[in-house]
């Protein structure tokens, strides 16, 4: 199974809605499951078809401003929580999450994103399954 990318503003805008945040010092967490969400309203029972239509583990999108730093640290760190998602995939499949990253977030290191990215995914997903 692979990740996909959330594309269009509607994506983003149905998992801001919908989804359970978790705030961290260097970003925001948010996390939506969606076999556990029902819609009545036209708009989002497509956004929830064209997400669950897609053969993926886990769905994931990117909200990095350029206050974060040039393009190539937004890229790294675009590839860092990809990796980390990636490696992870089995244990968080059926999720949606959007990263949006906070000032500070390329200072840290590989093993520290890591660490607080998947405490921060268990802690979501903790709340979504109570």
């Amino acid at each position: 199974m692979r990740l996909d990318s959330l594309k269009t503003k509607a994506e983003f805008d149905f998992i801001y809605k919908n989804a359970k945040k978790f705030f961290h010092k260097y970003f925001v967490l948010y996390v939506l499951r969606i076999s556990h969400y029902h819609s009545h309203h036209p708009k989002e029972k497509k956004i929830l078809h064209t997400l669950q239509s897609h053969q993926v583990a886990l769905h994931i999108g990117f909200s990095i401003s350029r206050k974060i730093g040039k393009a190539n640290k937004r890229n790294l760190l675009r590839r860092r929580v990809k990796a980390i998602m990636y490696e992870n995939r089995i244990k968080y499949e059926g999720l949606v999450c959007v990263f949006v990253a906070k000032e500070g977030v390329t200072c840290i290191d590989f093993a520290t994103l890591k660490k607080d990215l998947l405490f921060a995914l268990d802690k979501t997903q903790e709340i979504i399954n109570s």
